[in-house]
């Protein structure tokens, strides 16, 4: 096991691991961030550090990315904003926004909605992680250049310490995945693997539980 401590009360965040996004088939997966995940075994790692979460009776938090229903504001550089203009994708109540089976929330387990990237805008995240007294956030989900980026920035922006397992997040351009998980997430976080989070996970005491909470609706 690497030589670092796992500081403090930890949450595992989850980004957009949902149907549109990761499924194949799905709105999204001209992306190939679902078909990343699938092959490099992205949604076996963050189903093992969900189950080793709640063994330990720490939070697991995800977020979900949905389309406003008024949203009219649309740019028009860019493939996400074209494609997912053109087919209409991840709005609230359709089998776009919902988590993958796999990782499908136990019940009191809380689910953020965001638009477009960032989790944290409007969302209520950062108030409830600081409700729960989260010190450690273990950021994991797709994909690594766009919301996964976007919330690693917004974690340490609320000076949270921010770990990173290399292998339970990824993108569908791989060697963007390398080169922000290589170049960039070190500057402001502990990059790592499943396996050490686990390892830190199984050699702590239990954190108290998680209160009972209700799922947020959009914007939360």
């Amino acid at each position: 096991m690497s030589d670092w401590t796992l500081t403090g009360k930890a949450a595992l965040l989850i980004v957009h691991m949902q149907n549109a996004v990761v499924k194949t088939p799905s709105p999204l997966e001209m992306m190939g961030h679902g078909k990343a995940a699938h092959d490099e075994g992205v949604i076996d790692n963050i189903e093992r550090l969900v189950a080793e979460f709640r063994s330990k009776s720490l939070p697991v938090v995800y977020c979900v990315a949905y389309t406003p229903p008024d949203e009219s504001r649309w740019p028009v550089y860019g493939g996400f904003w074209t494609g997912s203009q053109q087919i209409k994708v991840n709005y609230m109540g359709t089998w776009d926004v919902e988590i993958i089976d796999e990782l499908k929330p136990a019940p009191g387990e809380h689910i953020f909605y965001n638009w477009p990237f960032n989790v944290f805008e409007g969302t209520g995240l950062h108030e409830y992680l600081k409700e729960l007294g989260v010190e450690t956030v273990v950021l994991t989900g797709v994909a690594t250049g766009m919301s996964v980026g976007t919330a690693a920035w917004g974690i340490a922006e609320r000076v949270y310490n921010l770990i990173i397992p290399r292998d339970a997040s990824t993108d569908g351009n791989s060697e963007l995945h390398r080169v922000v998980c290589g170049s960039i997430f070190p500057a402001i976080g502990l990059v790592t693997t499943t396996e050490e989070v686990l390892a830190h996970l199984r050699g702590g005491a239990p954190a108290p539980s998680c209160p009972e909470v209700v799922e947020l609706g959009a914007g939360g």
